[in-house]
């Protein structure tokens, strides 16, 4: 079933990695953005401040370890909370499912309501859809992890 979402699955990989429009406009784009790998997150972050300050929009920026952070700063509501809750709850239930087929989820990566996740031992995949028609899918999640030092938990 996950050759269904092998193309959203590709398409978030490879819009995080080549960001099209730069980081400024990942920002806009999903409310949040950190720093690739090798940059300077002091110039990084400077750079995303002055461009806010040129569109007029308020932006948090901080330190996170060799990286930086940029979120935008935007009131939330309730139901938007509540989603967010909901979400993490879904990633925690699937992380933990996968753990019990012996896989190791690595950190999630997200674009709007859908996120993805590696197996950090053998690169199983999880794809996951929240919001009103809510989806999972992947190997992590149907298939015992084959690398060695994986094997599930005896019971």
């Amino acid at each position: 079933m996950f050759a269904e979402h092998e193309r959203r699955f590709a398409r978030i990989v490879s819009d995080y990695l080549e960001r099209p429009g730069g980081d400024y406009a990942e920002l806009l784009h999903r409310g949040y953005v950190s720093s690739p790998d090798g940059v300077d997150p002091e110039a990084w972050r400077a750079q995303i401040r002055t461009n806010a300050r040129r569109d007029k929009i308020r932006v948090i920026t901080s330190r996170d370890g060799d990286g930086a952070i940029a979120a935008l700063n935007r009131a939330v509501d309730d139901q938007e909370v509540r989603a967010e809750l909901q979400r993490a709850n879904v990633l925690r239930e699937l992380g933990a499912t996968a753990g019990a087929l012996g896989h190791e989820p690595g950190h999630w990566l997200r674009s709007d309501q859908e996120s993805i996740c590696f197996c950090q031992r053998c690169d199983a995949r999880i794809y996951v859809r929240t919001g009103p028609e809510p989806v999972s899918d992947g190997e992590a999640l149907s298939e015992p992890c084959p690398a060695p030092s994986c094997a599930p938990p005896a019971v």
